[in-house]
Order: structure tokens, then sequence, then C-alpha cells
């Protein structure tokens, strides 16, 4: 009962805490936590506390748009690309309705480059970036800008201008390194990529090696197996597949640390149930409704609180019941044990002659004579007592016999 009790009172909590929560968001604040959580492998703490927020209803359209924009970017943080469009798109239609300098429609243009350049629609990317430049790249974020100019670099070594790439990633890097170093791994892998292009994989291998010294200070795994996995893709690329598989190995430990797409899958279940919500709360905008939708909840919480109680009460009367019965079984079944022990031997096996028993279930009957409990012929048969209870009601069936009484009477009448 007390099991039951925790679990309606717990539901009942979170309902409640969903209808009056998320009050006087703190959007710079919840930006932190989420840019940190995910930036630490936690992304279903991010998910969860966003779905919380989005499911309590009480935001204004500027808090609504940058809770479904920071959805977006804990999806791409997974690589989840589909998901993070989709909420882009959810955050963009909500801030077309935002003023025009509002800075959350630059960080919308920012995030629409980010996952189209990492789901590889590199025009897409390129039309957002000429926006965003066009804009003279207002933005509040160095990190950024950062982002942006590594992709620009990496657009030059497409067309092989190894030159112009490498003077973008390294105004990348040095924007990155003022604001925030955890991140260089990133731009790191731009620059090994652009020396494996170059012919120089020594130079490539130093700055990988400075790359997973910076993953491990800051203890970001993502990192690491992004620069690992860049690594051995160059070291196959150059034909140098001994180091390649050694690396591959360490990469292999990496990703089962990590176990992405288990985080994936999980996210996904949280986020039907929000997509399943949101019209309800929607159809439930105002207070009044809330209140007697809570006054349904709380009622129907009681009326399972009474019903669960009540067959609690019976579940424990009846296993008293039960195990009243099995003790009267108990010594009914010990006096016929000890009856049986004056039986005669040519009566006591008067099934061995039947032709219908197997050896196995003769076998059993032998031990059920000599006055053996379910649980002793199951430990010396080797198999459990529900396998002794089948084979039993078989036998009964197969030699015209009712029960275990009925047996022992027959073994006296023999």
């Amino acid at each position: 009962m007390n099991l039951n009790l925790t679990r309606y009172l717990l539901g009942f909590f979170i309902l409640f805490s969903i209808f009056f929560s998320a009050k006087d968001l703190n959007l710079n604040s919840i930006e932190e936590e989420i840019i940190k959580n995910n930036r630490e492998g936690k992304h279903q703490l991010s998910q969860k506390k966003l779905s919380d927020i989005l499911l309590s209803g009480d935001l204004n359209k500027e808090e609504e748009a940058n809770i479904l924009f920071l959805m977006a970017t804990t999806y791409r943080s997974v690589n989840d690309y589909m998901m993070c469009i989709d909420y882009l798109n959810k955050a963009s239609a909500i801030a077309k309705q935002l003023p025009e300098d509002n800075l959350l429609r630059m960080k919308l243009d920012y995030e629409y480059a980010f996952v189209y350049f990492d789901n590889n629609q590199y025009d897409k990317s390129e039309e957002v970036m000429k926006r965003i430049a066009a804009k003279k790249y207002l933005n509040s974020y160095p990190e950024d800008n950062s982002y942006i100019l590594m992709q620009e670099g990496y657009l030059f070594l497409l067309k092989k201008q190894y030159n112009e790439a490498e003077k973008k990633y390294y105004d990348a890097l040095k924007i990155m390194q003022a604001a925030n170093s955890c991140n260089l791994p990133i731009v790191y892998a731009k620059l090994m990529n652009l020396y494996s292009k170059k012919k120089n994989i020594a130079k490539a291998e130093e700055i990988y090696d400075v790359s997973m010294r910076v993953s491990d200070s800051c203890n970001v795994l993502k990192y690491k197996i992004f620069t690992a996995s860049e690594m051995e893709r160059i070291y196959k690329e150059n034909n140098l597949f001994g180091k390649a598989y050694l690396i591959g190995s360490e990469l292999d430990s990496l990703r089962r640390l990590e176990n992405q797409e288990v985080k994936i899958s999980e996210m996904h279940i949280v986020d039907k149930a929000y997509t399943e919500k949101e019209q309800l709360i929607k159809e439930k905008s105002d207070i009044w409704k809330r209140t007697v939708v809570l006054s349904v909840i709380i009622l129907i919480a009681l009326l399972a609180l009474i019903y669960f109680y009540k067959k609690n009460r019976k579940i424990k009367r009846d296993k008293l019941l039960m195990r009243d019965e099995l003790e009267q079984m108990k010594q009914e079944l010990d006096s016929y044990s000890q009856n049986s022990e004056n039986l005669t031997d040519s009566g006591r096996y008067f099934f061995l002659t039947s032709d219908d028993l197997t050896d196995r279930q003769k076998e059993l009957l032998i031990h059920l004579a000599d006055g053996l409990s379910n649980k002793e012929i199951a430990e010396k048969l080797f198999i459990s007592e529900n396998t002794v209870k089948y084979h039993t009601k078989n036998i009964y069936n197969i030699l015209n016999i009712k029960d275990r009484k009925d047996f022992f009477q027959k073994l006296r009448n023999n």
C-alpha cells in the first residue's frame, strides 16, 4: 500500500507543478544551464527541464520562442538534425511576431546555419551565412561567430582554397580562445582536416594531441570522440591503417561511454509526451479551466488512492486465507506421508506397471509415495516446484487420480 500511495502522491505533485510553475523565467540563467548540461553530455536533463517549462503553459511569446530555440540546440548537440530543424521552425514562427531587432531572430539564423552545415546541406547553410554577414554578425555570443568562420573556412576547403581556409580557421581559433577555451577542439578538428589535405600529417597529429589534452582538462567526452573520429578518418584517407586501427580501438571505448543512441531514444519518448500534451495545455489557457482540470485530477487521485487501498487490503486478506489453507494442506500431507510409511513395497509402487507413464513420471511418483513435499521432489530431480506441480497434474490425469489424498488412498488399497 505504501508504494502505491507514494506513486500516486508523486504523480499528483508532478501535475501540480506543471500547472503552477515556470513563472517569471530567467532566460539567461536557463540558457546557461542548458549549454552547461549539453556540453557535459547531460542532454536528457536539458530536454526534461525545457519540456517541463513548455508544459507549464505560463509563457509569453518571447519566452516560448526562446525555450523552443534551446530545445533545438539540445537536439543538434546529439546530432538529431531533423528534430532540431523542427523546433527551429516552431521558434521562428513565433519569433516573426517579435521586433526586428530582437536578438533571438539573429540567434535563430546562426542555429539554422549550424544545423544545415552539420547535416551537409551546404547550400542552405551558405545562404543563411550570407544573411548573417549582411547583418554584420550581430550576435552577443562570440563562440557563434567562431563557428560561422569555421564553416566559411570549410567552404573554402571544399574549393581547395587552402590558404583562405587556414586564415578563416585561425581567425575562429583566436575568437574561441578568448570566448571559451573548452570548445577549442572543434576548431582543432577543422585544422587537422586542413593539414591532412595539405599532406602534413605530422602537423595534424600535433594538433590532435593538443585537442585531446584540452578535452581531458575540460572533461568534454563528445569532443574527444569528435577529434578521435577525425584523426581516424585522416589516417585511413592517407593509407595509415595501422595507426587508424589503434585510434579506432580507443574510439570504440569512448563511444561505449557516450551511449548516444540510447539518449536520443529516451529523449524522443519524453518529447512524445510533450507533443501530446501541448495541444491540451493550449486549449486550457485561462485560470478557470486550469482550476477545473486540477480539481478533476485531485478527485481522480483520491478515488485511485481509495481503490488501491481497498484492493491492497483484499490482497492481504486473500494472502492470509491462502496461508491458512496451505498450512492445513501441509498438515494433511504430513498425515498421509506418515500413513504411507506403513504400506508394503508391493502396494506402494502399483503405478510402476503402468505403460502410460514415462520413467521420469514414475520416478516422481516414487518420491511422492515416500512422502516428500513438492519442494523436496524438485530438489531431488533438479527441477522447479512449478514443474513438479505440472507433472503431478498430468500424472493424476493419466492414472485417474483426483488429488494427493486420492493418491495415498489408492496406495493403501493396493
